[in-house]
């Protein structure tokens, strides 16, 4: 009897420490099932979590705009669904080689720039970047085999471009030489301007600009080609980068300009309007995915409608 008491008793010890011990594990909550596949609060709460962060938000909005994102939840579980009914599988490699096209389209040549620059604008974990892009990829791919959605013609992207020529903006082509500050420090940053002072001079005093570019640009992708960019549009460029070099003239060498990447010293070769062929692609894929939208937004409402939606947000508003 002696025996029996002291198990019960540690039993009940052991229970109660069990208790104490997990008690303060969140639980994360199911607030929407698609058919038999849940959607749990916390992936809704972190997209609210980086919109908020992005734009102010006001109360009086949260119910409506988390109900928005909860939306796109369940719309990328229906093409999710419909997807694996097709058998379509978008591989990591197709997704790496989606982001070297844009990439290249940013004259972009280092993989961990491309990170930072997603990071910081998007404001999003690489990682949820890639997956979004193979969302969008399946998205696509779903969209031709259920509704047939063709890329428009080059006709139809010439026509856009000579309708909207003018909202376009320019393009530039420079050389330039980047310096990147190895801290944040006030010195570090004077050290970099000095040297790309001094290099300033050396080009002034008649040394080539390109000589100089490859020994000493710290940008993998231009400095063996001496430092040439090439024909960028404005909006391809470091905002306050590509607000300098808009206002050169054709041969000026600049002072020091600081950008996202480092102090850059450029020697500016020319500007002209933004050319069919160096946007017909984003003009192209722009068009495509203004097709894929619209037939899009039809197609899901009506499989949203034929699927089985249960949504437990006590907050839900409706569009």
């Amino acid at each position: 009897m002696k025996t029996t008491k002291h198990i019960a008793l540690f039993t009940l010890i052991v229970l109660a420490s069990s208790s104490a011990a997990y008690s303060w594990e969140p639980f994360d909550r199911v607030i929407a099932v698609v058919n038999d596949r849940p959607i749990v609060e916390s992936e809704v709460a972190g997209r609210l979590t980086r919109l908020q962060q992005r734009r102010n938000v006001p109360r009086n909005r949260l119910a409506y705009e988390r109900s928005r994102l909860l939306d796109r939840f369940i719309e990328d579980s229906i093409v999710i669904q419909e997807a694996e009914q097709q058998s379509i599988v978008v591989s990591d490699e197709k997704v790496t080689n989606h982001i070297k096209k844009l990439m290249g389209r940013m004259n972009i040549a280092s993989m961990d720039d491309f990170k930072k620059r997603v990071e910081k604008a998007e404001n999003i974990p690489f990682d949820e970047y890639r997956e979004d892009i193979r969302k969008s990829l399946i998205t696509e791919q779903v969209m031709s085999l259920a509704i047939g959605v063709s890329p428009p013609t080059r006709r139809e992207a010439m026509d856009w471009y000579n309708a909207n020529k003018a909202k376009l903006g320019f393009e530039v082509n420079v050389r330039h030489i980047l310096i990147r500050p190895k801290n944040a420090s006030l010195g570090e940053e004077k050290r970099v301007i000095a040297e790309i002072n001094a290099l300033r001079q050396r080009i002034t005093r008649g040394e080539p600009f390109e000589q100089l570019a490859a020994a000493h640009s710290e940008d993998p992708g231009t400095s063996k080609k001496g430092g040439a960019i090439g024909w960028m549009s404005l909006a391809e460029l470091d905002p306050y980068f590509a607000n300098q070099v808009f206002q050169m003239r054709d041969g000026q060498l600049s002072a020091a300009i600081k950008s996202g990447y480092g102090y850059h010293l450029v020697k500016f070769l020319g500007k002209r309007p933004v050319t069919f062929d160096s946007v017909e692609d984003r003009i192209v894929s722009m068009l495509f995915q203004q097709k894929l939208a619209e037939q899009f937004a039809k197609w899901v409402v009506q499989r949203r409608r034929e699927s089985e939606v249960r949504i437990y947000m006590e907050d839900y508003v409706k569009a």
